[in-house]
């Protein structure tokens, strides 16, 4: 376990004060993926506050992913990594508090996976494109099964942008696809065949290292979905085969 010591609470809510001590230990590296927190006495003693305090704060903690609270012999608390759809699901209520559209979803989509997929043609490695052929796959294997075909549409746009290495730009791009995938679940088993031919002209541009074709043919692709939720139909093939 690392020796992280806390600081003693002294304003504040106080579970809230020191779930936020506790990320911040996370952010700065001093407790990483995997890390027990010491024992509940041991946060006690530290912090200077109740047990419930600390078992509050734990429980914020829980909720919001950045730990696991586990029981039996090896128990206590454990770091995890904060899931994707943790974060879609907070982004969702704001946006709906903010009375955001899909189309507005949609638009910020259109600015990311052209440039997900730029990056991802210079810096995706053999196994990032083993994942995305694998999902092309997965589609082409059960494409009378709509919800998988949903499924691996958006798992195919999430892998791109996981290619890219780019941390932001991938925990984005999930978070959008999430949303989308729950408001326009439908969309995306529209015209599986175009869609699999689409998503193999993409991997092809990616694989051949060509941003310029990768990018013109993520930005059709996007665009033909954006016209299956206006009422259009998805054309057959992108009008590039380059």
């Amino acid at each position: 376990m690392p020796e992280v010591v806390f600081d003693r609470i002294k304003q504040g809510k106080l579970a809230d004060v020191i779930a936020a001590q506790i990320r911040g230990e996370i952010r700065n590296g001093s407790l990483s993926i995997g890390d027990r927190l010491p024992t509940e006495r041991e946060l006690i003693e530290q912090l200077g506050v109740s047990r419930a305090t600390v078992r509050e704060a734990l429980m914020l903690l829980e909720a919001d992913g950045f730990i696991q609270v586990r029981s039996g012999r090896h128990g206590g608390a454990y770091v995890t990594s904060p899931r994707i759809e943790r974060l879609a699901t907070i982004l969702d209520v704001i946006l709906a508090v903010e009375q955001t559209t899909t189309e507005q979803l949609l638009e910020a989509r259109a600015l990311m996976e052209p440039l997900a997929v730029r990056l991802a043609s210079h810096r995706a490695t053999d196994d990032d494109l083993k994942r995305i052929e694998a999902s092309i796959a997965r589609t082409e294997a059960h494409i009378d099964d709509p919800e998988i075909v949903a499924e691996e549409a958006a798992r195919f746009h999430i892998l791109v942008a996981e290619s890219s290495h780019n941390g932001v730009i991938s925990a984005l791009t999930a978070t959008t696809q999430q949303l989308i995938y729950s408001r326009a679940f439908e969309a995306f088993g529209t015209n599986t065949q175009a869609t699999i031919k689409a998503h193999r002209l993409i991997l092809d541009a990616i694989r051949a290292r060509d941003p310029e074709t990768a990018v013109r043919r993520m930005t059709r692709h996007v665009d033909a979905f954006r016209n299956v939720l206006d009422g259009g139909e998805l054309p057959l093939l992108p009008a590039d085969r380059r």
